[in-house]
């Protein structure tokens, strides 16, 4: 019974953690406006590749064009949802980062900087599919 209860003051413990940190890394303001963006972006990548993949009529696209040595990837459609997916890998990798600074002092810095290179990861992936479209397309 003693360890029941053990068990059950540390989930209790941690979901009071979780709740106070989350709480925290939300009040402010800077950290909804960065996540706001980065979710817009990120799911007009997977509407994006969603679309993209719905006017594919063929079993293989080209993935990747290099200018110096043309066409250096082709593969199935399916994989072009493997760049929403690293958006996404990207941004929750860099929000658990924001748990785990979220006691230092300089919090606000490091937020800025984790949230904004998740922006810029998922501009550029963003503008990874145009490419790919026009590619694929004309």
């Amino acid at each position: 019974m003693l360890l029941l209860s053990k068990i059950y003051h540390d989930v209790y413990a941690f979901r009071d953690k979780t709740l106070y940190v989350w709480s925290e890394i939300f009040s402010w303001k800077h950290v909804k406006i960065y996540l706001s963006l980065i979710a817009l972006l990120n799911l007009s990548v997977w509407v994006f590749s969603w679309l993209f993949y719905r006017q594919v009529n063929e079993d293989l696209i080209i993935l990747h064009y290099n200018v110096d040595f043309g066409v250096d990837l082709v593969g199935d459609p399916r994989n072009i949802f493997m760049i929403a997916g690293l958006g996404l890998f990207v941004t929750i990798f860099n929000f658990s980062l924001l748990f785990i600074f979220a006691k230092r002092l300089d919090f606000k810095v490091m937020s800025h900087l984790i949230l904004a290179i998740t922006l810029l990861v998922n501009l550029f992936l963003s503008l990874a599919l145009g490419p790919l479209y026009i590619i694929n397309f004309s």
